[in-house]
């Protein structure tokens, strides 16, 4: 078997290491004797016996130490993979149950979300159909008052149709009272003219006669040529005088006064038979003349 350098040179290695250590030993003891003068007994020193160097026998513990070392090695890679195994199985086992506790969780909030969504959704039908019956009743209540409206309406429209009527009624009535009273009141009117304008002719052709029947009763001594006085005379139905009013004074007071009383005298003055003169010759002026 082939050997390399640095096998061959481990058992010198290790001899040179051993003679350096019993040099460094006697160092120390004699260092100590130095500083320590004490008489000191000899050891029996024992003779050092020269061994012969086995390099086959260093190559097999130096073997046996390298074995040694590998199965250490190796058990503590041993230890170290299975440490790490558990550990991983540990960690897996552990990230399984978070995971397991994530799905449990999800799942949990995933049923928490999906009856909080149906409770979110049956009360959302809850008030549409809680709206759709307000609509309803609310299209309903429109509906009913717009029905109402439209009757009064309706109702309002016919009584006013029948206050209209009632009153072109009336207003056709009273213009056609109107007219007839205006008709009346001018046929009265009228007849009033022709009455009065007939009094006026009834008690002109009586005026003479008046004249002459004052004068018949009138006398007084004294020239009152070119004078007159006038009178405003009321009398009855029959012509008897009232009462006599001078209107103008002749500026004798002597003929104002017979005149007068020549007036009363005459009296009942020649007057119209007709009873619907009188209203139009109850009061007239008179003018007396000497």
């Amino acid at each position: 078997m082939s050997r390399s350098p640095r096998k061959a040179a481990s058992p010198i290695r290790g001899f040179i290491y051993a003679v350096l250590i019993h040099i460094i030993f006697g160092a120390l003891i004699g260092v100590s004797l130095w500083f320590q003068p004490q008489v000191i007994e000899p050891l029996p020193g024992k003779p050092v016996q020269a061994k012969a160097i086995d390099l086959a026998a260093i190559e097999r513990a130096e073997a046996e130490k390298k074995r040694k070392a590998t199965e250490k090695k190796k058990a503590a890679e041993k230890k170290k993979k299975e440490e790490a195994l558990r550990k991983k199985k540990a960690a897996e086992k552990k990230k399984k149950a978070e995971v397991e506790k994530k799905r449990k969780a999800t799942e949990k909030k995933k049923a928490a979300e999906k009856k909080k969504k149906e409770e979110a959704l049956r009360k959302k039908e809850e008030a549409l159909k809680k709206k759709k019956a307000e609509v309803e009743k609310k299209r309903k209540a429109t509906e009913k008052k717009k029905a109402a409206e439209k009757k009064k309406k309706e109702e309002a429209l016919r009584k006013k149709k029948a206050a209209e009527k009632k009153k072109k009624a009336e207003v056709e009535k009273k213009r056609k009272a109107a007219e007839k009273k205006a008709r009346e009141a001018a046929e009265a009117q009228a007849q009033l003219e022709r009455d009065e304008q007939e009094a006026v002719s009834a008690f002109g052709a009586l005026v003479w006669a008046i004249q002459q029947r004052v004068s018949s009763n009138w006398s007084e001594p004294g020239d009152f040529s070119g004078m007159s006085v006038s009178f405003l005379v009321k009398v009855d139905r029959d012509g008897n005088v009232i009462s006599v009013t001078i209107t103008k004074k002749s500026g004798d007071s002597r003929l104002d006064e017979s005149a007068e009383n020549a007036i009363f005298k005459a009296s009942p003055l020649p007057f119209p038979t007709e009873p619907r003169y009188y209203e139009y010759l109850k009061e007239f002026n008179f003018v007396f003349k000497p």
